[in-house]
């Protein structure tokens, strides 16, 4: 491995005064109409996405928004856009100018037609109003018709309640829930549709079985929350009410039409989501929002995008086209940065299963026939195990606005969490379940899904009460772990002042040593005794479960190496807590008794999902890979000698196996697992909409796992506690192009990659150039066969 031109000073300010766009070729075009719904194209910004498509020569688009949660924790859609036009310039005999384009590097869509017509769809990134504007060579009338199926309420039945917060499973214990209406109607000249939260039946149902004491107290995003859209064009007046069915939803149109025939036309769609008392006062202020933003135009959302895409890339094989593998891998990780960045406002996470992107569900999966507002796994639950995939990647991108999402969401629902310790164990820290609502309760079907249904159990003393009664959640509470070392890591990568955090952070690491100490003592070596936990959901009723103790001893090394201010313990406190912490168990590897493997756990009672949660050492703990003390070998082996883990391996949805391959510098297996999983998509129309794997379509898990794959082959940060920046320590040799990522100590790593050798290297601040190694220098990496 060799390195050609490092730049500095002087010519490190010419490099970064030119700032970076992505290959043009980039962008998505399709030359004729979508089917369905399913073969939409995504663009977004603030905290709205849009899924937008042209079928039988009509323009429309779903809108979805980061917090619009109902009483019952659905993640509603705010409504679907349907745009008429007359004559139409998408009609038959005009399909040959069809053209339908995604400028990525600018965040908007165009649709050409005949006629002269081009029509843009674009959100603004400051306000999350929405814009479609059209012009044409003659004059064309236009009908808008925002199109709701929540104009009445209506009963769910199982297992549409799996698209809410009462649990996947329907059983007789829980109530079926019911969809309560949006209100939804013409005025100010336009069309007014919200919802707003006036009971809790589920947040109720919830303090009921929980028992939770002083419930008003408790944070809680569906108390009063009210979100909607008003529809409005100068151009449009309103004319009638229709009726109608899309795939196997009926609907209520509420239609704006032209008064004449005009070459030019814009509408507008603003949005809001408040937390609020006063509806009306939120009615007014969105409709005055609304029209003020009419002659707002898009050169501050553009420079938005390409200040966003200036931040950090990866960009392969950029000359190859579209038919290279290398090209579909370096494209498709930026349209997940994409999808991220269309809730690059929002106040809650992007989630794991369909972002703000999902589509009428029976497209996905012919059983649930639904409404678009249905996703398996629910809009308000979230889970850690998925949501840590969406936003490790961030601590590399530079997209701090974004990643503060992930922490925030567990920052706001910390005080909840000592609030559950309190309650259940008389301790101050912090009860943190793996499954949450996004109150910080568990979710009232896992918490007690063993005394659900027909064959319902009694709680026992592994079970108490604040501990999910619940074979696959049970005692798993150090899943917020990654969470609190993102937060840690902020400060390191960006120089973030993550004060709001430290609280986050150490009541969650306060569990561990406060509640086991509690329950169990210290052994005869002065450790933890961590019985009962989790290895992921997969070894239950663990004994020092690998990914437990590996991790504690990484998130408090972080914590003890930055220069935050405590406010539970000092550093003292925490160089012991260190000390206590078991050691990461290693065991003869089943099925090849002569090799060390690292064990999933020093015990355990049952497996009883399929996550190989040992390799937890190598990601997310860093104990084990390319530049670290430790004995790769022992990693390896566990990966590929263990009998019963090599049944846990995949390349689809939350598996990690490439992030594994990529920090143990096996460059031939990362290659071919990260070119399958961001290949493009061969099920939907859009190339980074696969799924639904494990969740739901499209599977953002599924390209966050990728990227930080990928982030890993090209650049590793992890090495001596976070010191070392080691450069395409997994990097294939045909395989050229660019990159700019972010690394500890607020450093920036650019360079380009031609024939295994970086060149021009921009390191800044240049001072970091002494820790860079290449390739697997500096490793102890072991030969393998």
């Amino acid at each position: 491995m060799q390195l050609r031109g490092v730049f500095c000073s002087g010519a490190l300010l010419l490099l970064q005064a030119v700032a970076i766009k992505l290959p043009s070729e980039y962008d998505t075009i399709w030359t004729s109409q979508s089917l369905n719904s399913s073969g939409s194209m995504p663009v977004g910004g603030g905290d709205v996405g849009l899924n937008v498509w042209v079928q039988d020569n009509n323009l429309l688009f779903y809108i979805a928004q980061s917090g619009a949660f109902d009483e019952n924790n659905s993640l509603l859609k705010l409504g679907r856009v349907n745009i008429t036009m007359n004559p139409n310039p998408f009609a038959s005999n005009r399909r040959s100018s069809f053209r339908q384009r995604l400028n990525i590097n600018d965040g908007y869509i165009t649709i050409s037609g005949g006629l002269g017509t081009e029509l843009k769809i674009w959100v603004d990134m400051d306000t999350s109003d929405i814009h479609v504007s059209s012009r044409s060579r003659v004059p064309i009338r236009y009908t808008a018709s925002l199109e709701s199926w929540r104009t009445e309420g209506y009963q769910m039945v199982p297992p549409e309640q799996q698209q809410t917060s009462w649990g996947v499973s329907a059983v007789p214990q829980l109530p079926v829930p019911y969809q309560r209406p949006d209100t939804v109607g013409f005025t100010d000249s336009g069309v007014l549709s919200y919802h707003h939260n006036d009971d809790l039946p589920l947040w109720d149902a919830q303090v009921a079985e929980q028992d939770i004491q002083d419930p008003e107290s408790f944070f809680n995003p569906m108390r009063n929350n009210t979100f909607g859209l008003f529809m409005y064009s100068p151009d449009l007046k309103r004319t009638l009410m229709t009726s109608g069915t899309y795939i196997n939803t009926s609907y209520t149109g509420f239609q704006l039409a032209s008064t004449k025939a005009s070459s030019r036309f814009s509408l507008i769609i603003g949005t809001d989501q408040q937390q609020t008392t006063d509806v009306n006062a939120w009615k007014q202020a969105l409709i005055a929002k609304t029209k003020a933003g009419l002659s707002k135009n898009q050169a501050s959302t553009i420079a938005w995008w390409n200040a966003y895409w200036d931040r950090s890339h990866i960009i392969i094989n950029p000359a190859a086209g579209n038919s290279d593998p290398g090209f579909q891998v370096g494209k498709n990780y930026q349209y997940f940065r994409y999808m991220m960045a269309c809730n690059a406002k929002g106040q809650y996470p992007t989630r794991f299963n369909g972002g703000l992107f999902t589509f009428d569900p029976v497209l996905t999966d012919p059983e649930v026939p639904f409404t678009p507002d249905w996703r398996r796994w629910s809009g308000g639950t979230f889970t850690a195990q998925n949501q840590r995939l969406l936003y490790w990647p961030l601590l590399k991108t530079g997209d701090l606005d974004i990643l503060t999402q992930g922490i925030d969401f567990y920052g706001n629902t910390s005080p909840n969490h000592r609030k559950l310790g309190q309650q259940y164990f008389g301790l101050d820290v912090a009860l943190t379940s793996e499954q949450l609502d996004n109150t910080g309760l568990p979710n009232i079907y896992e918490y007690n899904a063993r005394a659900f249904g027909d064959d319902s159990e009694e709680r026992t003393d592994l079970y108490p009460p604040g501990i999910d009664f619940n074979d696959w959640l049970s005692w798993q509470q150090d899943t917020a772990n990654e969470f609190a070392d993102m937060a840690i890591m902020a400060r390191s990568v960006y120089g973030e002042d993550v004060s709001k955090w430290v609280s986050f952070v150490e009541y969650q690491l306060a569990w561990f040593d406060e509640f086991y100490r509690q329950r169990n003592g210290l052994n005869s070596s002065g450790e933890l005794i961590i019985y009962p936990a989790s290895g992921a959901e997969t070894y239950k009723l663990a004994l020092n479960p690998s990914s437990t103790v590996s991790g504690l001893v990484r998130v408090i090394t972080d914590l003890l190496d930055s220069d935050v201010s405590l406010v539970k313990g000092n550093t003292t406190y925490y160089e012991q807590y260190r000390a206590r912490v078991p050691k990461t168990p290693l065991h003869q590897c089943p099925g090849a008794t002569e090799l060390t493997c690292i064990s999933p756990a020093t015990n355990y009672s049952f497996a009883q999902n399929t996550e190989p949660s040992a390799m937890y050492a190598v990601f997310p703990w860093s104990e084990y890979g390319l530049g670290q003390p430790t004995n790769l070998s022992f990693a390896i082996h566990t990966y590929f000698n263990d009998s019963q883990a090599a049944t846990y391996r995949g390349n689809t949805g939350w598996r990690q196996d490439q992030i594994w391959f990529a920090r143990m510098g096996l460059t031939d297996l990362a290659t071919e697992y990260i070119t399958d999983r961001l290949s493009d998509s061969t099920r939907y129309r859009f190339s980074a909409f696969k799924g639904p794997n494990y969740d739901w379509s499209p599977d953002i898990n599924h390209y966050g796992s990728a990227a930080i794959g990928l982030q890993e082959m090209v650049m590793q940060t992890f090495a001596l506690n976070n010191t070392q920046i080691r450069l395409l320590g997994a990097w294939p040799a045909d395989w050229s192009g660019s990159f700019k990522l972010t690394a500890p100590q607020q450093t920036v790593v650019q360079g380009k990659i031609s024939n295994s050798e970086v060149e021009n290297l921009v390191v800044t601040p240049s001072s970091r150039l002494q820790d860079v190694v290449y390739g697997l220098e500096k490793s102890q990496h072991p030969s393998f066969d």
